[in-house]
């Protein structure tokens, strides 16, 4: 029966693959986004060769959008001309476009919407999300590492979670989208894929988003600022002033989501990180009261293999896990290491969870997270099980139940996070 699914899975990867190419080189890059309050609002992004297109959005009832309201977009001309260690070979170079992004505002909460968007004879199709606003139990799904170019893995992963969560209204992925962020064939890969549409999506970056080219002699040339990330993705503008589209915060329902930038695999710790502490202490106290469940996504993982990466036990974790404890963050969803890990309840009641890989790279366990069962309360050697893993995280009034799936549909990991705030009220 094991084998059967890998083979189905499989045959379903090289049909996803065969999708990876948009028919129209006029629009793509297409991502809807959350707001800030994404029961009444959402970002529609995407790339476009002409400076006159516009988004049309109707309530999903109205299939032919004979009721639709029009909405101009911001567009601006970009090309990573001019911006060190780019690509030159890259398109996103040689290819110079308008990078838009369209907030649809006023929106109905708990209300299924459809856009399509038009710029000048061209027309995409219709295209599907749903508002927050839920009053009883809803769920997201979460991801981090997609990574490898073409891999075998992302595309039928991400279709097998649509199915296990019921067609998820939020997706969030805590990072590394792509192997080298200058590349932009990489991101054709994954979100000119019809499996990357139909539901609004939040995201980290990940230190692989502020590499700007393939090896150059003895390592990968970055960015400093991971600027493809920001130009394909239109995130809330009420992050940290010095990560700006890459660090933010939304509410979804009952819970308070907060992305931060990890910056890229040389930075750890400085001025950068400090200030994004400072702005997270101010936004949460100055958000409390308003959510019942606190979760971060950010890309390296505060309670990691010490190995993989040093700098993060030797700085992240010092920094940042005092402050989740001081905050009460409920859940932490992480990757980088490639290794999948789940902690105990940690100080402050915090849940830590590396999923590892929700793509084909990925790392064996050391022997001291595999012995280390104060700390961790379940460690997973993805390259002996052959997996790779995603989330489908249900929420209600009592306890987030979080499932961890593998890419054959069958469940590694369940735990469940009990509420700590019965009270809340949205009014800031």
């Amino acid at each position: 029966m094991k084998q059967l699914k890998r083979f189905l899975f499989l045959l379903s990867a090289l049909c996803l693959l065969q999708c990876t190419t948009t028919t129209d080189d006029e629009i793509y890059h297409i991502v809807t986004t959350v707001c800030e309050d994404s029961s009444t609002g959402v970002t529609v992004n995407y790339h476009c060769n002409r400076p006159d297109s516009y988004v049309l959005v109707a309530q999903a009832e109205d299939s032919t959008f004979r009721k639709a309201k029009k909405i101009k977009p911001v567009c601006r001309k970009w090309s990573t001309v001019g911006i060190e260690n780019t690509s030159t070979e890259s398109t996103f170079y040689t290819k110079e476009r308008y990078v838009c992004y369209a907030t649809l505002s006023g929106l109905k909460s708990d209300t299924r919407y459809i856009y399509k968007i038009v710029a000048g004879k061209t027309k995409t199709d219709a295209r599907r999300f749903k508002t927050s606003g839920e009053k009883g139990p809803w769920n997201f799904v979460a991801f981090t590492d997609f990574q490898h170019r073409e891999n075998p893995v992302t595309l039928p992963l991400i279709q097998t979670m649509k199915e296990i969560a019921g067609d998820p209204s939020l997706v969030v992925c805590s990072g590394d989208h792509v192997d080298v962020a200058g590349n932009e064939y990489e991101w054709t890969f994954l979100l000119d894929n019809e499996v990357f549409r139909d539901f609004v999506y939040a995201a980290s970056p990940g230190d692989h988003a502020y590499w700007a080219c393939d090896r150059v002699n003895d390592g990968y040339p970055q960015y400093d600022k991971p600027y493809t990330f920001v130009n394909l993705f239109h995130f809330p503008d009420n992050g940290c002033p010095t990560s700006p589209g890459s660090s933010y915060y939304f509410y979804y329902n009952n819970v308070l989501f907060v992305a931060l930038d990890m910056n890229n695999s040389d930075i750890a710790a400085g001025a950068r990180f400090d200030e994004e502490a400072a702005w997270f202490r101010e936004t949460m106290d100055r958000l409390k009261g308003t959510y019942q469940y606190l979760v971060v996504f950010m890309h390296k993982s505060v309670y990691g293999s010490d190995f993989v990466d040093e700098a993060v036990a030797q700085n992240i974790r010092p920094q940042w896990a005092p402050i989740f404890q001081q905050y009460q963050v409920d859940l932490v969803l992480s990757g980088h290491d490639h290794i999948f890990s789940r902690t105990n309840p940690m100080e402050g009641g915090t849940f830590y969870l590396d999923m590892g890989s929700s793509g084909d790279k990925k790392r064996r366990p050391d022997s001291t997270m595999l012995e280390n069962k104060t700390r961790y309360a379940k460690v997973i050697d993805l390259i002996d099980e052959g997996i790779s893993c995603a989330s489908n995280i249900e929420v209600d009034a009592r306890q987030m139940r979080v499932s961890v799936y593998d890419q054959y549909a069958q469940v590694i990991d369940r735990f469940t996070i009990p509420a700590r705030r019965t009270t809340f009220c949205r009014v800031r």
